[in-house]
This record gives structure tokens, C-alpha cells and sequence, in this order.
């Protein structure tokens, strides 16, 4: 091949990526522009409003499906809000609750599972779902630089955060499905009178529980539970770490470890997985680990009791 040839090529080639990042910067400031007015949708929205408000709430929740759908944060009070989020773990509660104001007195309640401490393919790669504000929020950027779930590709093609995320965006900016500005975050569930009889079905099958096996820390999940302890150290906030209820637990082992866990660092916690027990009603339950509207009242009304306490004594 001679000189002239691969001068061409060459030229090719610088001009190809000088492009690509010219249209890349284009993107991502669409998205930018788009994205910043989207407050409904947890696509962005909900992560949007919690920027907006964080700091201004006496109470916020976090955590996984289980906080979103079973603390009605209306209950808990007027200057409440529920930041859960269906399908997050540990790893993005930690980076949320890093971005709060530390001078700021809240209470900070945060929903433990036991499914993120006992897994071993848990990899913290929730992290990921708060992407669409790397290079965007310093707070949230340096948590993700430090998960090891940001490539360096990502870092100089900024518009891939976004990916998965569009449609979403967009639907929400054209259409937003309820109004942002009375909407608390709590996302209670439903059964409708049709679903009811295959729930009951459901609940009567009887899980393959192994209590035997030997119940491992993740320690993904155990260096993201100390993250949250050192940011807890050194703000103004009182933490409530929580376990919300399930159907039915036959295997208290993992509980009675994170109990322990809790109690070494030195963490407020309170497992309720157990607060139906004896008191239980099919009409509480949308199936085994998510409860209806009517359970999640009953559970945050007992909850009430524990935030009145906590703010008597802060």
C-alpha cells in the first residue's frame, strides 16, 4: 500500500471520529435539553423531581420495589417522599443518598433486602439505571467513576448514557402520565377482583426454602452498606434502616445475619418482615414479596409509630 493511500486513510479516519464526536455532542445536549423538562416517568422523571426536592423534605425514603410500593410517605407526613425505585439495589440508594445536603435535618429511612446481601451475582450494577447523570451531577458522576460500571467509551461519547432511556424520555415529555407537582413517589399496587383467585393460588404455593445452606455477605453489597454509613457520619440526619414485610418467611437465618450485621455497624435497623405474622390477609399481598395498597397502609402506620419516635428524639 503506498504513501498516498494511507495519507487518505488516515484523513478518512480523523475526519470519521471528529464527526462522530460533533454528532455525539449534538445528542447528548438534545437529550440534555429534553431530559431536564421530564418529571414524570421513572425513566428520568422521578430522578428529576428527587434533585428538585431532596433537600427540602423532612423525610425521605429509599431503596428497591419494596419502598416504593409499600411506604405511603403521605402517611409518614406532609414533607415526605418516597425516592424507591423498582428493580435498584443498595449501590443506587448509596450514590442517591450522597448527593443530600449533610447540614440538612431529614430523616432518612432506607429499605434493606436480604437478597442483595446473600446473592453472589449481586454486582452493584444498579448503578448503572442513574448513568443519564454521569458528567452532569458531580455528586452521582464520582460515585459512578468509582462502581467500576462506567467505560471509558462513556466518558468521551457522553449520548450512550442515555441508551435504553429515550423512549421513555420522550414519551414523557410529550405525554406526562400524572402531575409531578402532587406526587409523593409512593406507587401503591393493585389487584383487580379477576386477578384475585390466581393470587390466592399464588400465595398458597409453598416455597423450596434451604435454611441449611450457608448464608455468604455480598461484599459488593456490604462495601456499599459502609459507604452509607460514613455518609450518615458525617450529616445531620437521622438514618432508620428498615426490612419491609413478605408473605411468609420460613427461613429466619439470612434475617438474624443482617440483624447482626446491622447491629456491628453501628445502624438503626428494624426487620418487619414478620409484621403480618398471625395477623395475615391475602387482600394485603399483590404476591409473596409486594403488598396491595390496603397492606402498605397497615405497614406504614406501624412505621408512623417508629418516625414519630425518632423525630422526638433527634
Amino acid at each position: 500500500m503506498n504513501t498516498r493511500i494511507i495519507k487518505e486513510l488516515i484523513k478518512v479516519v480523523t475526519m470519521t471520529i471528529i464527526l462522530s464526536f460533533v454528532i455525539d455532542k449534538i445528542v447528548f445536549h438534545t437529550l440534555n435539553w429534553i431530559s431536564d423538562k421530564v418529571y414524570t416517568g421513572q425513566s428520568i422523571g422521578k430522578l428529576n423531581q428527587f434533585l428538585q426536592i431532596k433537600d427540602s423534605k423532612e423525610v425521605l425514603v429509599f431503596g428497591n420495589s419494596r419502598a416504593n410500593h409499600h411506604i405511603d410517605v403521605k402517611i409518614l407526613g406532609k414533607s415526605a417522599y418516597n425516592m424507591g425505585v423498582d428493580g435498584t439495589g443498595i449501590a443506587y440508594s448509596s450514590a442517591l443518598l450522597n448527593t443530600l445536603e449533610k447540614g440538612t435535618k431529614q430523616l432518612i429511612i432506607v429499605h434493606i433486602d436480604t437478597k442483595n446481601f446473600f446473592d453472589n451475582s449481586y454486582d452493584g450494577s444498579d448503578i448503572k439505571g442513574l448513568k443519564i447523570k454521569y458528567n452532569r451531577n458531580e455528586k452521582i458522576t464520582s460515585f459512578l467513576n468509582s462502581s467500576g460500571h462506567i467505560s471509558i467509551i462513556q466518558s468521551f461519547y457522553k449520548s450512550l448514557n442515555y441508551n435504553g432511556k429515550v423512549i421513555g424520555i420522550i414519551k414523557n415529555f410529550y405525554k406526562p402520565n400524572y402531575d409531578y407537582k402532587t406526587y409523593n413517589g409512593y406507587d401503591p399496587l393493585f389487584v383487580n377482583e379477576s386477578d384475585e383467585k390466581a393470587r390466592d393460588f399464588i400465595l398458597k404455593i409453598e416455597d423450596d426454602h434451604n435454611c441449611e445452606r450457608k448464608y455468604q455477605v455480598n461484599e459488593i453489597a456490604m462495601d456499599y452498606l459502609k459507604k452509607i454509613k460514613v455518609i450518615s457520619e458525617s450529616s445531620k440526619k437521622q438514618y432508620l434502616f428498615i426490612t419491609s414485610p413478605i408473605y411468609n418467611d420460613k427461613c429466619k437465618k439470612d434475617n438474624d445475619i443482617l440483624k447482626e450485621i446491622m447491629k456491628q455497624q453501628n445502624l438503626q435497623y428494624i426487620d418487619y418482615t414478620d409484621f403480618f405474622k398471625g395477623n395475615n390477609n391475602n387482600q394485603f399481598w399483590k404476591d409473596k414479596t409486594h403488598m396491595t395498597q390496603s397492606g402498605a397502609e397497615k405497614f406504614t402506620n406501624e412505621l408512623l409509630k417508629q418516625v414519630q419516635f425518632a423525630s422526638k428524639t433527634n
